[in-house]
């Protein structure tokens, strides 16, 4: 199948989108700086919060995307241009990473660092708060190397995502489309081997070294997961906005809705997986230097969030996604959606907040003003991107898979 008068999406309901977007970005981050100003440590340890959680979406949608081009599919081929229009954000976002870079350098002069290792006194011998254990992970726990690693990071990321945007749109206009075909398969196989490594370390740079006195070979993992989660659920609820649009009306039937409610059922089960395998390796381990983390996520309160963690992060949506119909059935899969994507920013504040709060009572508007208005940014600029270019990218070959299950 192959056309060559393909024109931009106007679609109103992206028009809103954005528009929601900008404004959540305005009052989120408005309410973010009047937080400097009361508080400038809590400020910038809910921005970190914040980067932290909003990031998975840009990074979740690169990830669906290079998997996509290396294993095709209908599912891929209908949220093409929703994961590329989310990738596309990773380059305003590393402007966005620059707060954390400057908290890690203590570049507002505050009374504690938020990131103990970059403290000199920590790591130099003889030093005030001298702590062998995190001494001996310099040079990788330096400001220079945390700095330097968010540049990789942001450029292996950005590259990608530019370039598989960039060769989609070439394949619209016209390109020979079997060659743009295995040129982003090619370039994704090695993207994913790289986006494994980059996430990881970006995960435990930025969250896992909060305490550095912890780790975990699962943390990297953990997050990805999440970020699979998210971007799962916010792609199913964006469907809501464009499905009964005339080029998805014609083209899209309701089998990829299908596959998509079978991924999400597939992650909601590995992300239990490695959320209660992490935690019982390192309690049954009970060694000193491990369980601390898990303690703080017991006392104070946060508890309760770990029930409500375990009830609706999966014994809700795994019963709920056990039913084929609600699979396929859109309202109801997004339904379910909804309730994934808002557990997602639970998790998140469990796993990053506790760093911050002994109780869960002390979380205050501020950390969650910060979430509302990255997410806003990023939402602004996925509806945004969504307009440059058609719905779907119908000069793929792999369109007629669309069309294999029929349209019932």
């Amino acid at each position: 199948m192959a056309t060559t008068t393909l024109s931009r999406s106007q679609v109103p309901q992206l028009n809103r989108l954005q528009l929601f977007g900008i404004g959540a970005a305005v009052i989120g981050l408005a309410l973010l700086a009047l937080g400097f100003f009361i508080n400038p440590q809590l400020f910038l340890e809910s921005y970190i919060f914040g980067f932290y959680f909003v990031m998975a979406f840009p990074l979740g949608c690169l990830a669906f995307l290079m998997i996509q081009h290396l294993t095709g599919g209908a599912w891929g081929i209908m949220s093409r241009r929703m994961l590329e229009a989310g990738a596309l954000a990773l380059p305003i976002f590393f402007i966005l990473s620059v707060p954390v870079v400057l908290t890690v350098y203590n570049f507002f002069n505050l009374e504690h660092f938020i990131y103990h290792w970059a403290d000199p006194s920590v790591v130099t011998p003889g030093g005030e708060n001298f702590d062998p254990l995190v001494a001996h992970k310099v040079p990788w726990l330096s400001p220079a190397w945390f700095a330097a690693r968010m540049v990789i990071y942001f450029v292996i990321w950005s590259g990608l995502a530019l370039l598989l945007r960039s060769w989609s749109l070439q394949q619209d206009r016209g390109a020979k489309s079997l060659a743009m075909v295995d040129r982003m398969r090619k370039l994704s196989g090695i993207g994913t081997a790289l986006f494994v490594l980059s996430v990881t370390f970006f995960a435990l740079d930025v969250g896992l070294s909060l305490d550095a006195h912890w780790y975990s070979t699962m943390y990297g993992v953990h997050y990805m997961v999440n970020a699979g989660l998210g971007t799962l659920a916010f792609i199913i609820l964006a469907l809501t906005q464009i499905r009964h649009t005339a080029l998805f009306e014609e083209h899209v039937p309701i089998k990829p809705i299908h596959d998509l409610g079978k991924l999400l059922f597939a992650f909601t089960i590995l992300w239990t997986y490695v959320s209660f395998g992490q935690f019982v390796i390192i309690w049954s381990g009970d060694v000193a230097e491990f369980t601390p983390w898990y303690a703080r996520r017991i006392d104070g309160g946060w508890v309760y969030v770990s029930l409500l963690l375990m009830t609706l992060s999966f014994f809700a949506p795994f019963l709920a996604l056990l039913s084929r119909g609600n699979k396929r059935n859109l309202n109801r899969l997004a339904q379910i959606a909804l309730v994934i994507l808002f557990m997602r920013v639970v998790d998140m504040v469990w796993v990053i907040l506790p760093e911050f709060h002994e109780q869960v009572t002390q979380i205050s508007w501020v950390n969650l003003a910060a979430p509302v208005g990255l997410f806003g940014v990023w939402l602004a600029i996925w509806a945004w991107n969504m307009q440059r270019a058609s719905l779907l990218p119908l000069n793929d070959p792999q369109m007629d898979s669309l069309h294999a299950g029929g349209h019932h």
